[in-house]
């Protein structure tokens, strides 16, 4: 049975342990999608408690796609030093930095990027292959940062998840139909970011467990090993739904799914103790990934290990889905509105958060 604080490797990645920050939206850009020195220390702050793979919130690799104010752009003018710093201060406390690469689709903001939403059905076959062009260099930017790898986001509704979902797409090309040629946007992505960024890179990919048929969901699973990936996440489309709720929400669907899978599947949500972390490694599952339970409390990993803390106080509530927009500290539990990263949670003397 794997255990919770051995090492393992994910690729070309030595994870000091098998805890994994799931990506979260830190909604720290500037208001025109470049990077801030707030963003890179929220990266850094999981290493320094012990985190051993942090995924980073979503980067757009379409400026003019953004899903809200504080999403991050990856294109040539992201600041390479803030990412660089990023990835270093990371290496250098022992945990290692995935970057998320997304498009928003249909969920991109209007208001925010003055134009039309995207979906499957708006795309050229040549902006397509913009598209692609621009993943693989926003994956190429990342590893002259030397950041870790990156992980491709097809869930959660946006576009790549749209392009999956057979009710949303309705194309009739080589990119709809069967569940093989709804992933050809994804294989063409993944296959390309492998073949530039080589084997020494980690590649990712997050995929939704319910937006598909079980059999489509295997064959995803498949599609998504035979592209090359490391590891694969699942989440799903309603875990907006699962308010309150603390158990693992997606490991019954990976337990069913991935019989015939080589690389490593794990599953995100519901993981608020140390209890039901060690109940996902037992179930099969090599990696725990965490969310909520560190917006509340980014030492947690660090206090479940020194066995100070074995369940989180997270309240599983989903505030934080929301309370971004009102403050900038995202949880409920914490009191200060202070717009400083380093402030965002109390310190007591021995230096651990609060």
């Amino acid at each position: 049975m794997y255990k919770l604080w051995d090492e393992v490797q994910l690729g070309s990645m030595r994870l000091r342990n098998r805890t994994v920050r799931s990506a979260t939206n830190e909604h720290m850009s500037d208001a025109d999608g470049q990077l801030t020195p707030e963003w890179a220390e929220s990266q850094i702050v999981f290493a320094k408690n012990e985190v051993g793979l942090t995924i980073s919130g979503h980067f757009t690799v379409e400026k003019k796609q953004r899903a809200d104010e504080g999403q991050p752009v990856m294109d040539e003018n992201t600041d390479i030093s803030l990412l660089r710093y990023a990835a270093e201060e990371t290496y250098k406390n022992g945990g290692r930095l995935i970057i998320q690469l997304s498009h928003s689709g249909l969920k991109a903001a209007e208001r925010v990027n003055g134009r039309s939403a995207m979906g499957p059905d708006d795309f050229t076959s040549w902006q397509l292959d913009e598209l692609v062009e621009k993943y693989v260099n926003a994956a190429l930017i990342c590893k002259e940062a030397g950041i870790d790898g990156v992980q491709v986001h097809c869930a959660h509704g946006y576009l790549l998840s749209s392009f999956l979902n057979p009710e949303q797409n309705h194309r009739t090309d080589i990119y709809g139909g069967s569940i093989d040629r709804r992933f050809e946007l994804p294989m063409r992505i993944i296959k390309s970011i492998r073949a530039l960024c080589g084997k020494n890179f980690a590649i990712l990919v997050k995929v939704d467990s319910n937006s598909n048929t079980p059999e489509d969901f295997h064959r995803l699973l498949e599609l998504a090993e035979s592209a090359g990936v490391d590891g694969i996440e699942v989440s799903g489309t309603d875990f907006n739904s699962r308010a309150r709720l603390r158990s693992p929400f997606y490991l019954d669907r990976v337990i069913s799914a991935r019989e015939g899978i080589s690389v490593p599947v794990f599953p995100v949500g519901g993981v608020f103790s140390l209890k039901t972390a060690e109940d996902v490694l037992a179930a099969g599952s090599p990696l725990v990934s965490f969310s909520r339970s560190l917006i509340c409390r980014p030492d947690f990993i660090k206090l479940m290990k020194r066995g100070v803390m074995t369940e989180s106080p997270c309240l599983a509530c989903n505030s934080c889905y929301t309370i971004y927009r009102k403050r900038y500290v995202r949880c409920i539990l914490h009191d200060t509105p202070d717009p400083h990263l380093q402030k965002l949670f109390r310190s007591d003397p021995s230096g651990d958060v609060k």
